[in-house]
């Protein structure tokens, strides 16, 4: 059984890497320094690496100073979380092919089973969900610090636990994280409600050059090189635009195209009966039926024109 082979390698293995995605997020953030807590809890020997940069707003979260670049190492077992394919892990990829054992923990409909011991619940709202019950199948007691980083996970994936992959055990989890000491109102303040006046004037930029298309349930969106140089900010400072365009009532489908060096960024997203991970996967990406996105070489603007001729299929005019 996949659990029972996991929680057999976890307790026999002295040296572990725990990684994640490019372009983290609060939910695979939260789940590596939570794993990272645990595993040092059952006196393990533990590294984190992300081939990125960590964005300024987790921070504040326990232990991403623990984070480093991936380099050569030598352990005994490779945890990889919310990684839906192993590409997503840059360069850290590079450590499955050395490590004995391996771990894939994730919650994407996308995941393509990569490792040698794959625990994947496209059910779970998010990989953090997933992390805590194996914290706690563990015998691992949460404390405030574990309880903060898988809380951030929760709260980002869910979107304030407004999305429709939320659920019931959703919700138990938080309560759960909450009463081991996760402070919703400093998690809360720091993730939504502390935006920079950069940003803003990045979001003011997009939203002044959003079209709509296919009798205005698309929402198209994006953000070039030069959106980034006039409002001095980052790649890490998109997270959730995107959201602007989605929540217009007419819209089915919102689409965010953002220029990285020689490649675009996309990230798609649906209300109710679109399915954009499949859209996704034709770029090369993936993720859930509801939100997913790709990294593909090439010009916003051939990007453009292929993605709004694939979606002109899935929306009635």
């Amino acid at each position: 059984m996949i659990l029972n082979d996991m929680l057999d390698s976890i307790r026999e293995a002295e040296k572990i890497a725990i990684v994640t995605h490019v372009s983290p997020d609060g939910d695979g953030i939260g789940c590596v320094t939570a794993l990272y807590k645990a595993m040092n809890k059952l006196r393990k020997d533990v590294s984190i690496f992300i081939d990125d940069d960590i964005p300024e707003i987790y921070r504040f979260v326990p232990y991403t100073d623990k984070i480093t670049k991936p380099f050569d190492i030598s352990v005994d077992l490779l945890i990889a979380v919310d990684c839906a394919d192993s590409d997503r892990m840059g360069k850290a990829k590079e450590l499955l092919r050395k490590v004995p054992k391996s771990i894939n923990i994730d919650h994407h409909i996308s995941n393509t089973l990569y490792a040698t011991m794959n625990y994947v619940d496209t059910n779970a709202a998010s990989s953090s969900e997933i992390v805590y019950q194996l914290i706690k199948i563990l015998g691992i007691d949460l404390d405030q610090e574990i309880a903060e980083c898988l809380y951030v996970g929760v709260v980002t994936d869910t979107g304030h636990f407004m999305y429709g992959s939320t659920t019931s055990f959703t919700h138990e989890v938080a309560g759960d994280l909450i009463n081991n000491g996760a402070s919703v109102d400093k998690i809360s303040n720091i993730i939504f409600h502390n935006i920079k006046y950069e940003k803003l004037k990045l979001i003011g930029r997009v939203i002044d050059n959003m079209e709509l298309y296919f009798g205005g349930k698309v929402a198209y969106m994006e953000i070039s090189k030069e959106d980034f140089l006039k409002t001095n900010t980052k790649l890490e400072d998109v997270e959730n635009i995107i959201n602007y365009g989605r929540d217009i009532d007419s819209v089915e489908i919102a689409i965010m195209l953002v220029e990285k060096d020689d490649f675009v960024k996309g990230s798609l997203r649906s209300k109710k009966y679109v399915d954009v991970n499949k859209l996704a996967k034709e770029f090369g990406g993936g993720g859930h039926v509801r939100a997913s996105g790709f990294l593909v070489k090439g010009s916003i603007n051939d990007v453009k024109e292929k993605i709004l001729d694939l979606i002109k299929s899935e929306v009635d005019e």
